[in-house]
């Protein structure tokens, strides 16, 4: 069975792409974040420069924002997001911030056959276009031993900083 695993950001769109459509050029959609001047903005330099991310689904997208916030952020006793840039080192690399990772097991909490009582809800949602399992692509690409494409200008800009 293909793990189910959340691992995502409660953003519009994670910084990480903001950041690649910044460096590649490309406008973000209206709604993914603000300027520093807190101004609706697709240029996704407005929004990595000082700028703030709005987080998906409006006030209720916010609401699971705020509780991913303090679980991973109070919880664990590390940052809150608005906490980051201050502490940041300005290395470029990613901001520091804390994780909260939750493992159940259903074998100890489920009375029924949870596997396959999740395995038919899953298959289900799979057979609606468009739909796939949270980390699916990602369980799938882990599996793949095949050849990477990786992307040219990429490559030369990690080389250059060596």
């Amino acid at each position: 069975m293909t793990p189910v695993v959340y691992d995502m950001a409660t953003a519009s769109m994670a910084m990480g792409e903001v950041q690649v459509a910044k460096r590649e050029g490309h406008k973000v959609p209206l709604g993914t974040g603000l300027s520093k001047e807190g101004k609706e903005t697709t240029d996704p330099a407005e929004i990595a420069d000082g700028g703030v991310l709005l987080p998906f689904g409006g006030y209720k997208g916010s609401g699971i924002a705020m509780m991913v916030e303090l679980l991973a952020g109070a919880l664990v006793g590390d940052n809150f997001s608005y906490e980051t840039a201050a502490k940041d080192n300005n290395d470029g690399g990613p901001p520091s911030g804390g994780e909260f990772i939750l493992a159940m097991s259903p074998d100890k909490i489920s009375e029924r056959n949870w596997k396959d009582h999740s395995n038919n809800f899953f298959e289900k949602m799979k057979g609606l276009e468009g739909v796939r399992l949270p980390g699916e692509r990602r369980h799938k690409n882990r599996l793949d031993k095949g050849p990477r494409n990786i992307n040219e200008d990429l490559v030369k800009k990690i080389k250059s900083l060596s």
